[in-house]
């Protein structure tokens, strides 16, 4: 007895000797896996997708770590169709870190105001990585995330996996993401890594099992440079646009043979954000990225936007966010210019001093909501209230020597977007000519139509490799270009099938206006119930979408195909295209809609 009872005790040690070790084990896995993170988040939860408004709960969050399946994160919070914002400042060792994101359904993740994952749509749970070098210091960490319906699953954490030294420029990996049809919409197919932007797949596949035609592919990263001026240099077949800084300096989103396209940027030295994006239509597919640093000191940007932006709408008090900007070209939709900018109720400023050539000028201004501008201190433009995307022109007479622009932009609530270009209309013409520049026809035969949209009548017809004026304007969303014919009359001409001698982006675009007479309405209307909806040039997947439509939002009813599956739409701008009819919810039987033939 006594032998078994000293046994017992030796046993009675011998486990709990095992279980400190187990515990001490995990613990210091625990620790060693969350040694990254800096702590509580605050966490901020909204009752809608687009984190507008004032939050419903504020609370601190020990983690981002969330599988709520079909429940919410608080009783106040709703199951589906909620967002929330969760803001962290850590202190570092210098270090490349790596940032998991678990996401069901869209998620953004911010370091340092600099935007390193973006998958904001609609998606069943999946995992975006991304690894940027950070300095020893404090750095601020910002998540959005957005519930659309079904399963929710939000999960964020940051490891460092990397030395004290930035890795060399070329060596941090590219993040992929590969879709099964052109326009990167859905949930990517195939997602990964990669050293390089450089691949020619020929009249092959990217992988086995995903298709040879028909798909597109977005590229990811930071990339530490040096401050200077750089020279990006793409050649793809097909389309291909390309964003350094979060500006787009490479827009050439069409079908084209292998073509190389060159843009030159000045950058501050840090960790810059680059995204690149392709699409295969059919035939040889071909991307090649490539960069270099001119020189080492910036040249001044003579037309370069000093921008500043405030969380309310009438730009008072001081601004949360000062930068220089190449540009003024934004469509933000229902996101915001940074993470420190609400969605909703924000304003900004952006004053330049530009060099033209003398003559007399068109400034226009395209903005959702309201607009200033001035041009040498006297107000051109002044459309300030609230409304849809909308375009305004003002001309005025410019001297010699550099005159100073102010532009003024508020964003009211829904879609925010602002975009602003100038070109001229008479005077010295200066290297460009009467017009900025030409577009070549890539296509076999190409419609010339009175406006932007197979809507609209057709004018005449012109064939592969004809040259024609670009007029300086296209549509809102850079789908469609006007051009001047050699009689001197204009129309307009998709951009997916004409080869530019400047970027798309940089023309002036102009609201569509309904063709006329406007055709016959059915008095049928019909909402998006669903994240966010295509909108195509016709009845199916294998037609261009070339603008989406937000959930909540509503559209005429014109009719629809012999299948009653799509329906032909009027949006609120004028333009006309085609819907999957499974993601609207219409005041009329769509099977009682006429039908209509493309």
């Amino acid at each position: 007895m006594d032998r078994w009872h000293g046994f017992g005790r030796v046993r009675n040690v011998l486990a709990a000797i095992f279980l400190s070790a187990f515990i001490i084990a995990a613990l210091s896995s625990s620790s060693l896996n969350l040694s990254a993170q800096g702590g509580a988040w605050e966490g901020k939860y909204w009752n809608n997708r687009n984190l507008s408004g004032n939050p419903v709960l504020v609370r601190q969050d020990a983690g981002i770590n969330f599988d709520w399946g079909a429940g919410s994160p608080a009783y106040e919070i709703f199951t589906d169709n909620f967002s929330a914002q969760w803001t962290q400042t850590a202190n570092l060792p210098a270090g490349t870190y790596r940032f998991s994101a678990t996401t069901d359904d869209g998620m953004r993740v911010w370091v340092d105001n600099v935007l390193i994952i973006d998958v904001w749509f609609d998606s069943q749970a999946h995992t975006v990585n991304a690894d940027v070098f950070l300095g020893a210091g404090n750095h601020t960490i910002v998540v959005q995330y957005f519930e659309a319906g079904g399963v929710a699953v939000a999960k964020m954490n940051f490891v460092q996996v990397g030395g004290t030294t930035p890795p060399p420029t070329g060596g941090q990996p590219w993040f992929n993401e590969y879709f099964t049809n052109t326009n990167l919409s859905g949930t990517p197919a195939l997602t990964g890594t990669t050293s390089a932007v450089n691949f020619n797949w020929g009249f092959g596949t990217p992988a086995p099992g995903f298709p040879a035609d028909f798909f597109s592919v977005r590229w990811v990263r930071n990339l530490p440079v040096e401050a200077g001026r750089y020279r990006f240099s793409v050649t793809s077949d097909d389309g291909v646009r390309v964003w350094v800084n979060n500006i787009l300096i490479i827009d050439q989103w069409r079908v084209q043979a292998a073509t190389t396209h060159q843009a030159d940027i000045d950058l501050p030295a840090g960790n810059v954000p680059i995204k690149v994006e392709y699409f295969e239509n059919t035939e040889r597919a071909y991307v090649v990225l490539n960069w270099t640093r001119l020189s080492t000191t910036p040249p001044p940007a003579t037309g370069a936007s000093h921008a500043e932006y405030f969380n309310n709408m009438n730009l008072g008090g001081s601004p949360v966010l000062v930068r220089d900007e190449a540009a003024i070209n934004y469509n933000w939709g229902h996101g915001s210019p940074a993470a420190q900018v609400p969605v909703d109720r924000f304003s900004a400023r952006w004053t330049a001093n530009l060099t033209l050539t003398p003559g007399r000028y068109r400034f226009s201004a395209t903005s959702d909501d309201g607009v200033r501008v001035w041009v040498n201190n006297q107000l051109l433009i002044d459309a300030w209230f609230d409304r849809p995307a909308r375009t305004f022109t003002g001309e005025y007479d410019v001297g010699a020597g550099a005159i100073p622009v102010r532009v003024e932009y508020y964003e009211n609530t829904n879609l925010a977007e602002m975009r602003f270009g100038y070109s001229l209309v008479s005077g010295q013409p200066g290297t460009g000519g009467q017009y900025p520049g030409t577009a070549t026809v890539t296509s076999y035969r190409l419609n010339v139509r009175r406006g932007p949209g197979t809507n609209f009548a057709i004018i005449t017809r012109l064939n592969t490799g004809n040259v024609v004026n670009l007029t300086g304007y296209r549509n809102g969303d850079a789908t469609w270009v006007q051009v001047a014919l050699a009689d001197g009359t204009t129309g307009w001409v998709s951009a997916l099938y004409v080869r530019t001698s400047i970027p798309i982006s940089g023309l002036i675009p102009l609201t569509p206006t309904t063709p006329n007479p406007p055709p016959p309405t059915t008095g049928g209307t019909g909402t998006v119930i669903t994240g966010m909806l295509n909108v195509r040039t016709g009845p199916g997947v294998g037609f261009a979408a070339f603008t989406t439509v937000s959930n909540g939002a509503t559209v005429t009813l014109l009719g629809r195909d012999a299948t009653a599956t799509w329906v032909k739409v009027i949006l609120r701008d004028g333009r006309q295209g085609w819907v999957n009819a499974s993601f609207l919810s219409t005041t009329v039987p769509v099977g009682n809609l006429p039908i209509i033939n493309i």
